[in-house]
């Protein structure tokens, strides 16, 4: 109890960092037992820059991955949806009275003069618009007595630039009066050309114009098809008929500019196949009839921000069939797309068609993304196994090379023992 000096008590402090002392997985060696060896000098250099080349290529496949395309097949088993087509199409040798669209399924349904969503837009003979453009109804058939006769010559009332000078239309009549300096009140009210056209968008049309149809339709998403064709379109007997005058087949022209053709809504990247392909029926072949057979795969696309589309993508091939010399039929039963065979010749009907079909599979279109967390386990990763795997290496490097020094160093001692012996 004197003044010996007693054990002073450990401060809680002081016990903490002994405890994280002894945790340290890391146990240092003094310098002076450390042993550097010119092999392992060299498989350290390898390491470092085996491990800057795989962190660099890791960085770069992390930036690639991320916001990168995944595409996943999947068995489409959606029941009871609508198939939304979307066309521009224009036929310059087709008047708008004259073209119409019908469509038709594999479920029985049929629908003649499925316009209801589009709007058609008439093409003069130099390729530019005429007039506004018209909103279609469904199962409407335009009346073809508005096409104004071939010799139909307007008149001016007295602002022609020279006598028989013909003003077939509102917009002639008003540009006649304008250049003359007259009023163009009254005419808009009174002239027989702006009555016409005021009662209907199709009045005035004349013979060698071209109509633009663009809008969609909504039909069963089913196999079927859609197609502009010569003549009347009747449903008759549960089959889907074309009525037509024989004379009419070879000057129905099918020549056509498809501008966009898609089944469904639009995503970034989306390739329409179809779109601005253009077909010509020149005087040598004559019109006939083009088939275009296209495979659709439905497509879901998801986008980053997490919003999916439903969609389709397509294929397709396509063939063209001539008409034939002579015309034997009126009615035409195009259940078989636009083929028609008679006892006396093989016709077919001038018109093209679309014919699609639905593939049993669905493809998922959806972005991947790597979290910042896996990439940086991948380079802890990378690190710790180059320097585990250089370390083993040197190890077993060293290891050999005590192996081999050892017959040596025995050589050495049984030499001295000798000449020690030798000495006495």
């Amino acid at each position: 109890c004197g003044g010996g000096g007693g054990m002073t008590a450990e401060k809680p402090a002081e016990k903490l960092m002994t405890v994280v002392r002894k945790m340290d997985m890391y146990s240092k060696v003094d310098a002076d037992f450390k042993v550097t060896t010119t092999t392992g000098g060299y498989l350290s250099i390898a390491g470092w820059a085996l491990t800057c080349i795989l962190i660099l290529s890791e960085t770069w496949a992390y930036w690639r991955e991320a916001g990168a395309q995944k595409e996943h097949m999947i068995v489409d088993s959606s029941l009871g949806q609508k198939l939304r087509i979307n066309m521009n199409i224009t036929f310059p040798a087709l008047s708008c009275a004259e073209m119409h669209v019908d469509a038709m399924d594999v479920a029985g349904d049929y629908h003649p003069y499925m316009e209801q969503n589009m709007v058609k837009k008439r093409i003069g003979k130099d390729g530019r618009p005429i007039g506004k453009e018209i909103e279609e109804q469904a199962n409407v058939f335009e009346n073809k007595e508005d096409i104004l006769p071939a010799d139909y010559c307007g008149s001016c009332f007295g602002a022609g630039a020279f006598d028989g000078d013909c003003c077939n239309t509102c917009d002639q009549v008003i540009s006649h009066y304008s250049a003359k300096g007259w009023s163009t009140k009254e005419i808009r009210r009174d002239s027989e050309q702006c009555i016409r056209e005021q009662k209907s968008p199709m009045a005035g049309i004349e013979e060698g114009e071209g109509c633009n149809l663009s809008g969609f339709m909504l039909v069963n998403k089913v196999a079927g098809n859609f197609h502009v064709a010569l003549g009347e379109s009747v449903v008759r007997d549960g089959r889907f008929i074309h009525q037509f005058q024989p004379q009419d087949a070879p000057g129905f022209n099918t020549t056509h500019y498809i501008h966009e053709l898609s089944f469904g809504m639009p995503y970034p990247g989306l390739y329409n196949p179809l779109d601005k392909v253009v077909k010509v029926a020149d005087e040598e072949q004559g019109t006939g009839l083009y088939q275009y057979f296209i495979k659709l795969v439905p497509t879901i696309y998801e986008a980053p921000d997490g919003e999916r589309t439903n969609t389709n993508q397509y294929s397709y091939t396509e063939r063209f069939r001539p008409l034939a010399n002579q015309l034997t039929h009126t009615d035409h039963d195009h259940n078989k797309h636009g083929s028609h065979a008679t006892h006396q010749a093989t016709t077919v009907l001038p018109g093209v068609f679309w014919v699609y079909d639905m593939s049993a599979f669905m493809v998922e279109i959806s972005y991947t993304s790597v979290p910042f967390s896996h990439f940086f386990a991948r380079l802890c990763a990378i690190a710790g196994g180059v320097f585990t795997v250089m370390g083993i290496v040197d190890s077993l490097c060293h290891h050999f090379k005590i192996k081999l020094d050892i017959p040596d160093q025995l050589k050495g001692v049984v030499g001295g023992m000798k000449l020690g012996g030798g000495m006495g």
